[in-house]
């Protein structure tokens, strides 16, 4: 049964930087007791089989398709430094796609009147979508303990009073997208400078008092893995998302541990600004990343307030003077500060909430109906759904699969769409087909106990005792309904 509260789904899909993580967490009495929130990490919303039912949707990375009979909140996840979707030179999104997506964006939350700029150039939405409130995860960043934090995180580490610096790069290769290559880094060392020595390094380290944290991209971790290994050292730890979730943390609990920051086009560094602290940047293949990827804030000298280095030599010669004078390229930091932060303080998730309190209250009445007209439409769609079942049943096949056709027309496809279509292959003595079928529905629906009933079936119709069991007690596990556990216990104790 739906709650008559208005029920709120954040996605939590990273821990590093994740503005919906920050924000939940920031949530007061008075706000869980006034809505239905839940924060859901990836593998959560991935199973959760009453998404749907959320009436608001936030979001960081546009992780979840913005729908029409929604209110959709996108915090994302950074200053747009870098050209994304229109202004990303190798976008293979169509135009009408990213459209369709920010056009049912009804809150867009901003850094100021520069991201505004920025953002729109990426995505085109309407200015009136923006709202400059700053960020939550900045509170975390102003406020955090990060040196204790940090040592939760490494027990290994007992904090002696080193200087800490953190080295976090932007990514150049992705595991969702192996093939897109943005920038021309040097790969064989995490650097990307033309010469590199560890030794010299780890010496170096030593004599200054240096913890160095290295922090890659989540989508780089896997294409770094050994060289990660191989700088394992006392003087250098590696921070990752797995342990910052062990520990039950997120990046912004540790960043300001970091007395200061070694990048190349990551956008955190923006964020970093905040505390007026010394950064370091590493553009060793700007040439080829603004061809490549493309920059939307240029001239890249103005837009990064720190020296540009390209040799190991540079490196350790500029950390050194930043550990002698930190006050170095400090009024470039605040001019960039100002332009590109509103706010300053570590109040951003209250007028972020206090913004999704009053867009909700304003439009309350529209939400409730919303909900109705959904309700009416998912009915009717059941009626349909039954009579095309009906005429599974009366064998009459060919019909049953125009009336899905015509289904499709104007609905999207979902389990029973995908069952009955399985169904109609293994009726028409398609094994493999309706296998092909219950899978795809598999990948789309995991969490739906039928469509795994369905391939558990046709295996053991096949012969293959072992899938059938493994899809029947999968099925089991996810089984919500009384009848389908018997039916599944039944199936699984008549083959065992």
């Amino acid at each position: 049964m739906i709650s008559n509260k208005i029920k709120i789904t954040m996605f939590h899909t990273s821990s590093s930087g994740s503005n919906n993580y920050y924000l939940y967490h920031a949530a007061t009495d008075a706000m869980r007791n006034k809505y239905d929130l839940e924060l859901l990490t990836a593998q959560e919303a991935l199973y959760n089989r009453n998404l749907n039912h959320s009436d608001v949707y936030i979001t960081t990375h546009g992780e979840h398709g913005t729908q029409s009979d929604k209110v959709n909140i996108e915090l994302w996840h950074g200053f747009p430094l870098k050209g994304m979707a229109k202004m990303d030179r190798q976008e293979t999104t169509t135009d009408e796609k990213i459209n369709d997506y920010w056009s049912n964006v009804d809150i867009i939350t901003s850094y100021s009147t520069l991201y505004n700029t920025a953002m729109n150039a990426c995505n085109g939405a309407r200015i009136q979508k923006y709202h400059i409130t700053g960020v939550p995860r900045n509170d975390a960043l102003l406020t955090a303990n990060g040196r204790a934090n940090l040592m939760n995180i490494l027990p290994q580490w007992n904090d002696s009073g080193e200087n800490i610096i953190f080295f976090m790069p932007t990514f150049r290769k992705s595991i969702i997208n192996p093939d897109k290559t943005e920038g021309g880094k040097n790969f064989s060392n995490l650097f990307g400078l033309s010469e590199f020595n560890k030794q010299q390094l780890l010496k170096f380290l030593r004599e200054q008092n240096i913890m160095l944290i290295i922090k890659l991209h989540p989508f780089e971790e896997k294409f770094f893995s050994k060289e990660l290994q191989d700088l394992s050292d006392e003087k250098i730890y590696t921070l990752n998302d797995t342990t910052l979730e062990s520990a039950g943390m997120d990046l912004y609990d540790v960043l300001n541990a970091a007395d200061m920051l070694l990048t190349d086009y990551s956008s955190v560094y923006i964020d970093y600004l905040l505390l007026n602290r010394p950064v370091v940047f590493l553009p060793t293949d700007l040439e080829e990343y603004k061809t490549n990827r493309g920059l939307l804030l240029e001239p890249y000298e103005f837009w990064t307030p720190g020296p540009k280095i390209d040799t190991q030599k540079e490196l350790q010669e500029t950390i050194s003077h930043y550990l002698k004078n930190s006050t170095w390229y400090e009024n470039e930091r605040n001019t960039i500060l100002n332009l590109c932060h509103k706010y300053q303080d570590a109040h951003s998730s209250v007028r972020v909430w206090e913004l999704i309190d009053t867009y909700i209250q304003d439009n309350l009445q529209l939400i409730y109906q919303r909900r109705e007209q959904s309700a009416q439409y998912q009915n009717m769609q059941q009626q349909v759904k039954r009579k095309i079942q009906d005429i599974i049943e009366q064998g009459n096949l060919a019909q049953a699969n125009e009336a899905i056709q015509q289904y499709l027309e104007s609905n999207s496809a979902d389990p029973d769409i995908f069952a009955m279509n399985g169904m109609l292959h293994l009726l028409n003595n398609d094994a493999q087909e309706a296998i092909n079928t219950f899978q795809a529905g598999h990948k789309h629906f995991p969490w739906d106990e039928d469509l795994l009933y369905n391939l558990g079936y046709v295996y053991e119709l096949l012969g293959d005792s072992t899938a059938a069991i493994e899809h029947y007690q999968e099925a089991l596990r996810l089984s919500s309904r009384q009848e389908m556990t018997q039916l599944l216990e039944g199936k699984l104790n008549s083959i065992t």
